[in-house]
């Protein structure tokens, strides 16, 4: 594998935002041990999902500036949430997103994002493919589904809570076509067959605001806001457990653990990767890894997993790609807290 270095091809606004001390969220194995289903007639995956490709973007279009005064931009960290039933709620950002975004950004920064490749595996493809998701935090990962207006769209989302699912605004909303539709989650998924924990629907998708209002055109615009939070209908993860999540101020040099579902890989089969993140791949809202990835992976959790206490914390979701490096939407104070407020 090979190892982050030299120019950063990813340069995102906001990059001044403050940081306080470390704060997580407690990882949970959760649950009686049951194993929940859907119920009878209930939602089902659709075999003609494509997995969706992280957005590419045009180099002339890297050098353009994101015009946003600083009220704007505060602005653009409200919420954007849609309910199953069609209903959209705007919501602005919260006294704790506001608190940690206050004097902090740098408004003339652009998010310029680099070129998209067409495959995200660096060198040898050391994923293995995860044959037995009974046991955790395997069961905890999921493929999330969405209806589109040409038909289904696959991605990668991770328990976070109860109910709640942490994976990438890309998953849920489109800047040509507006909102996916009808979201669903198998948790555990093995195949399009094989759904040993049922396939679960959604009662809210939320995003940023920015992630549709700052949109010029061009993917590197909105990056900074690629991030969506799905509450589900039912508590499954009482039963399976769900993942920590935090942010680390003094984040560098970790070993990374990505599982999702990737599109180059039979349909519906869960893949793990890993590979380290130098310190000088971190950055204030991303990091990037050379951890192998696919399309399908998008909205995947990246996390660490510490021995001594046997934690594992994620600390980004997986996004976007480049010819040189993946990279993730990193949990940062203002995200940390987004992600909780939301969190049920």
């Amino acid at each position: 594998m090979k190892s982050v270095n030299g120019k950063f091809l990813v340069s995102v606004a906001l990059a001044g935002v403050l940081w306080s001390g470390a704060a997580w969220a407690q990882s949970s194995f959760g649950g009686s041990g049951e194993t929940p289903r859907a119920v009878p007639g209930g939602p089902e995956l659709s075999d003609r999902g494509v997995a969706v490709t992280p957005p590419k973007v045009d180099l002339d279009e890297i050098g353009r500036d994101l015009d946003l005064d600083p009220e704007k931009l505060k602005q653009s960290f409200g919420s954007v949430t849609r309910s199953r039933g069609g209903e959209e709620k705007r919501e602005g950002p919260s006294e704790d997103v506001l608190r940690s975004l206050d004097g902090a950004f740098n408004p003339n920064a652009d998010p310029a994002f680099a070129e998209s490749g067409d495959r995200q595996v660096f060198g040898d493809d050391d994923r293995v493919q995860v044959t037995d998701s009974a046991n955790y935090p395997f069961r905890v990962f999921g493929l999330l589904q969405a209806e589109t207006k040409g038909g289904f769209s696959n991605c990668s989302a991770t328990l976070i809570g109860p109910r709640t699912l942490l994976t990438a605004a890309h998953c849920l909303y489109d800047h040509e076509e507006g909102w996916y539709d009808n979201f669903v989650f198998a948790p555990g998924l093995l195949s399009m067959d094989n759904a040993p924990f049922g396939v679960w629907e959604y009662e809210t998708a939320t995003i940023f605001e920015g992630y549709i209002t700052n949109y010029q055109g061009y993917y590197g615009s909105v990056v900074p806001w690629d991030i969506a939070v799905v509450v589900l209908q039912q508590p499954i993860g009482d039963y399976l457990g769900w993942l920590g999540y935090g942010h680390d101020p003094q984040l560098g040099d970790f070993h990374a653990n990505i599982i999702g579902y990737p599109g180059d890989k039979p349909a519906g089969t869960m893949w793990r990767a890993n590979c380290d993140v130098s310190r000088q791949a971190v950055q204030e809202q991303y990091f990037q890894y050379h951890c192998d990835t696919y399309a399908g992976t998008s909205g995947g959790a990246v996390y660490k997993y510490d021995p001594q206490t046997q934690e594992r914390t994620i600390l980004g979701v997986n996004v976007a790609e480049s010819p040189n490096a993946n990279t993730a939407v990193r949990l940062n104070q203002t995200y940390f807290n987004w992600v909780k407020s939301l969190a049920k």
